[in-house]
């Protein structure tokens, strides 16, 4: 069965309100998922005794994350468990796959990095998936939208320039990579989605990356494997840990995962993308609020540029909407 965009206006705003209320929550989550790593590194380095195994805390918390994720919307959402085709096996692997080597990447530079500058880094997903779109799949690109990626795309780098941490050392390189994998992701949801049960398709997707993310986990731990045990069963025992890991598995997994899966096919790759960009917005003030951190006057110019560039889209989006062709018209590289 194939499961064809809307192009009703109407609904593509809901989709788009809907992918922005994901995107608050991915801000957030960036929030919460640095914290939890770093409290699993620090078990690592208690129980072990060696500060080397901190590196482990990015991995042991997506193992921990995505398994329960996958889980619960088995749980939560019994139709998944049905309607199982070859459709959604490929794009399960191949978006699984993309998934999870992007958050890897994302985790991994957060551990090196602050909450916004990992955010900002991310959402240059905006830069890559146009470029993608046009290249690869032969979408024509409205010139209206390629004029909102570039005053969004201008705003990300005032964000990012007015930061004491907005030098590029490995953290930023990490992010950056992050944000080419997911412009990957965005193109095969895209396709994917269109064509298969999104329900169906999220759950094929979380038990991919579970697999992947358990299997990079059990790699790297290597000899410390045997004090894998002690370090969940102490973190658990922790109400700090269990309140990060719920926000994270509840809010910043199931939620926005749905979101995503669900609406970002009612839009084109490009709008998407650019309605990822606000998530350091969401980053920023959540850090301003949660954790009292200043934000200097050309991030605010910077914050202020990104939602002018939505605003550019949304604006000529009407006109421009029959130049942006769907990418389920284009011949794709996952054509079956």
């Amino acid at each position: 069965m194939t499961y064809a965009r809307t192009t009703n206006p109407t609904r593509e705003r809901f989709a788009i309100a809907m992918l922005l209320v994901a995107c608050a929550f991915w801000g957030m989550s960036f929030n919460w998922n640095k914290e939890a790593q770093e409290f699993l590194a620090q078990r690592w380095t208690t129980t072990t005794g060696d500060s080397s195994h901190a590196q482990l805390g990015p991995a042991t918390f997506l193992a921990i994350r995505f398994p329960i994720a996958a889980l619960l919307w088995c749980i939560f959402f019994p139709k998944s468990r049905r309607g199982w085709t070859r459709g959604v096996v490929h794009g399960g692997i191949a978006g699984g796959v993309f998934l999870s080597v992007g958050m890897l990447l994302q985790h991994y530079g957060l551990s090196l990095t602050s909450e916004s500058l990992s955010a900002f880094l991310t959402s240059l997903t905006i830069l890559f998936t146009p470029m993608a779109a046009a290249l690869i799949l032969r979408q024509r690109i409205a010139p209206s939208l390629w004029l909102a990626v570039a005053v969004a795309t201008l705003g990300v780098a005032l964000m990012t320039i007015y930061r004491t941490e907005g030098r590029f050392e490995l953290g930023a390189m990490l992010g950056l990579l992050c944000a080419v994998v997911f412009s990957g992701h965005i193109l095969v949801v895209d396709h994917f989605e269109k064509r298969e049960d999104p329900w169906t398709f999220t759950l094929a997707q979380l038990i991919v990356a579970s697999i992947v993310f358990g299997g990079y986990a059990l790699f790297r731990a290597g000899s410390a494997l045997r004090f894998a045990p002690t370090v969940v069963a102490e973190s658990f025992g922790s109400t700090l840990f269990v309140l990060l890991a719920a926000a994270a598995v509840v809010f910043a997994t199931l939620v926005t995962f749905g979101l995503m899966f669900r609406y970002q096919p009612q839009t084109t790759p490009t709008r998407a993308a650019l309605v990822y960009l606000t998530e350091p917005l969401f980053a920023t003030a959540y850090a301003w609020l949660a954790a009292d951190r200043a934000i200097d006057s050309g991030a605010i110019v910077g914050a202020i540029l990104i939602i002018a560039g939505n605003i550019v889209a949304e604006v000529f989006s009407r006109a421009n909407r029959r130049s942006d062709t769907p990418v389920a018209q284009a011949a794709t590289a996952f054509d079956r």
